[in-house]
């Protein structure tokens, strides 16, 4: 590929594409990344931005995930542990959704 020809801003993104491919995180580990970050995901920005199109599936191993680090603090009253919010969100076209967020503790 001849880089001269190109707008950085190609070369950049192709390059941000291959270090994701080379890094092979799994998907269940960039989406809690994500939704601790404090990101909002519905299946379609999962399909964009990872390829997963079993969404619900890899929110249900981190709820998973959440419960098994919970458990094992042994601390069950003074920490709250970390839990998916699910909402039900409406598209343009009026179709309902689900939209994944971490839910704030107090």
């Amino acid at each position: 590929m001849n880089y001269d020809m190109q707008p950085i801003v190609e070369v950049m993104d192709e390059a941000i594409f291959r270090l994701n491919k080379m890094k092979k995180t799994p998907q269940r580990v960039s989406i809690r990344r994500y939704l601790e970050a404090g990101g909002k995901l519905t299946s379609k920005a999962s399909r964009n931005f990872w390829e997963c199109e079993r969404l619900a599936s890899r929110i249900n191993n981190i709820k998973n995930e959440y419960y098994d680090e919970w458990l094992a603090q042994k601390i069950y009253d003074k920490t709250p542990r970390k839990e998916i919010k699910t909402e039900m969100v409406k598209t343009e076209s009026g179709k309902r959704i689900a939209e994944y967020s971490l839910k704030k503790l107090a």
